[in-house]
């Protein structure tokens, strides 16, 4: 009786190990980001920004896994600019990704990054190469995800993401 209650429990001890430290290795993800971007020059205050993620991992190698991603963020939340006005920004950027393999992770991307920023009624657009660092947590099908991300020369994204495998 114990030899089989024993079994019984490993059995569900490595099915659940497995789950937590495991994410699948290809196939289509969705996700949310929130955080906070830094527009670098003087007198201008953060702007929190929100968006999607969908991304899709094509290659799992020994290190970890190969993905391409793509973003969209916009201001939920306007940063205060110099003479009482507001400034805002959207972005919307497509990345190659590795992650590490393990269910605690590391995070590299790199790719371009469009971006129209709007200060008072003034707008400007640019599109410009786009790179960024972070760290991650697998459970199962979710993923949270802790970066930063250097949007441009002078903005700096600093977020977190809820990523979510789906089944195909």
């Amino acid at each position: 009786m114990y030899k089989n209650l024993t079994a019984v429990v490993l059995t569900g001890l490595m099915t659940l190990t497995f789950s937590v430290s495991s994410r699948a290795a290809d196939g289509l993800y969705l996700g949310l980001a929130g955080g906070v971007m830094d527009l670098d020059r003087g007198g201008f205050d953060d702007a929190r920004n929100a968006g999607v993620t969908l991304g899709y991992e094509f290659l799992g190698v020994g290190l970890g896994d190969i993905a391409v991603e793509g973003t969209y963020t916009t201001s939920a939340d306007k940063g205060d600019a110099p003479g009482g006005q507001e400034w805002e920004i959207k972005t919307l950027s497509v990345y190659g990704a590795l992650r590490s393999a393990g269910p605690v992770y590391l995070k590299a991307k790199a790719g371009f990054s469009s971006n129209d920023i709007e200060i008072g009624g003034d707008s400007d657009n640019n599109t410009d190469f786009s790179a960024g660092l972070g760290a991650g947590l697998s459970i199962g099908i979710a993923q949270f995800e802790l970066e930063y991300t250097r949007i441009e020369d002078n903005v700096s994204f600093v977020g977190v993401s809820l990523l979510l495998m789906t089944p195909f």
